[in-house]
């Protein structure tokens, strides 16, 4: 399930924990870190839409530069607003 906290495996087998989620022009981003076989985060961020279908669920990664750039500030404002508000 793609829900902040849970962790998702990749066709690669690659980990990752689910940090962040935000919803932008009708399109789902999730904000992850790569984790290791006994959970521990590595250093290793990516950005994925959530994509779903008829066939199931996916998650692609997101590759345009600008796209990205833009939403890396739009999760920041998300995590300084929570860090403030606490």
């Amino acid at each position: 399930m793609t829900e902040v906290g849970n962790i998702v495996t990749l066709e690669d087998n690659k980990e990752y924990l689910i940090l962040e989620e935000l919803e932008k022009d009708g399109t789902k981003y999730l904000y992850s870190v790569r984790v290791l076989i006994d959970e521990t985060p590595t250093d290793e961020y990516l950005i994925f839409s959530y994509q779903k279908d008829e066939n199931g669920e996916y998650l692609v990664e997101v590759q345009d530069k600008n796209l990205y750039d833009q939403l890396v500030e739009d999760f920041k404002d998300i995590v300084s607003n929570k860090l403030l508000s606490e």
